[in-house]
This record gives structure tokens, C-alpha cells and sequence, in this order.
């Protein structure tokens, strides 16, 4: 049970900063804000979407979630997809939103705030590992072994390694 409020609390710590985030990137408009740099925030801003969205229909189809439940009780390990490059892409989308506000505003504030924030998230994810070790077991230490938690280019660079070794031993 503490491990869940533990949990949990930092779920409301990063909830909270995204809000805060959001808050000051609307009051604190800084005309010396670099336009290239807002541009790079709304790539990143279009990623973080993309990886907060995919885990919601990919643990649903793959997953084996009962109709009555939210697509994060699977039942079973889904390592396919974008679960092939990380372990935790919606964590990862959210982690790059606060990256994105960050690109947008250019205030020391916002960017303090983005890094609290980048830092729950990251303990999050590590909270993440621990509880699906306990639901998963091995398969999970495994799966642990062969994809990043975040690290999306690691991720497609490790992909791509275990592609070419799974085609060089047919």
C-alpha cells in the first residue's frame, strides 16, 4: 500500500507541474523567445502526442484488457510495436510535453518547472518497472534487458540490431 500512495503521489507532483507549466507558459509570454526554438517545441509537442496516444489502443488490442477495464490492466507482456523500442512510451510522451512547454516559453520559471516535472516522470517510470517485475516476473526482467525504458533512439537503434541478427540466422 505505500509503495501505490508513493506512487501515486508523484503522479499529483507531475500533474501538478504540467498544470503549473502550462499556467506560466500562459502569463509569462517572452517576446525574446527564440522562433526556431518554439518550432522544435511544437515537434516535439507532435511526438509526445503520438507516444501518449499509442499505448491506449496498442495495450488494448495486445493486451488482453476485459472490456470493463482501462488499458493499462493487461493481462499479458506486450513487447510489439512501440513496445519494441520502449518500455514505457507514455511516460516518454509525457516527459516530452514538459519538454515541448519548456521549447515554447523560454523562461528560467517554466524550465525549472519542465525539470521537476522530467524528474517525477522518471521516477515514475522506475516505480513502473518494479511493479510489472512483481506482475510479470522474468518475462518482465527480460524484456527489461532488451528495450530502454525511454530512450527512444537506443530503442530503434536495439530494433534494428535484433532485426538484422533474427534475419542473419535464418
Amino acid at each position: 500500500m505505500e509503495q501505490w500512495t508513493k506512487g501515486r503521489f508523484l503522479y499529483y507532483v507531475a500533474a501538478v507541474l504540467m498544470i503549473l507549466q502550462w499556467l506560466l507558459l500562459w502569463f509569462l509570454v517572452n517576446p525574446a523567445a527564440l522562433e526556431v526554438l518554439q518550432y522544435v517545441g511544437w515537434t516535439i509537442w507532435a511526438v509526445s502526442i503520438i507516444l501518449i496516444c499509442l499505448p491506449i489502443f496498442i495495450l488494448r488490442r495486445k493486451g488482453s484488457v476485459e472490456e470493463e477495464k482501462d488499458f493499462t490492466h493487461t493481462k499479458v507482456l506486450v513487447d510489439s510495436e512501440i513496445y519494441a523500442v520502449v518500455r514505457h512510451p507514455l511516460y516518454l510522451g509525457w516527459l516530452l510535453m514538459y519538454l515541448a512547454v519548456i521549447f515554447w516559453g523560454q523562461q528560467w520559471l517554466i524550465a525549472i518547472i519542465g525539470a521537476f516535472g522530467i524528474a517525477c516522470v522518471y521516477l515514475i517510470s522506475r516505480q513502473e518497472d518494479s511493479r510489472l517485475v512483481e506482475k510479470f516476473g522474468d518475462d518482465y526482467k527480460c524484456y527489461m534487458r532488451s528495450v530502454p525504458r525511454m530512450n527512444l533512439l537506443a530503442g530503434i537503434i536495439r530494433l534494428l540490431r535484433r532485426r538484422t541478427s533474427e534475419e542473419n540466422s535464418i
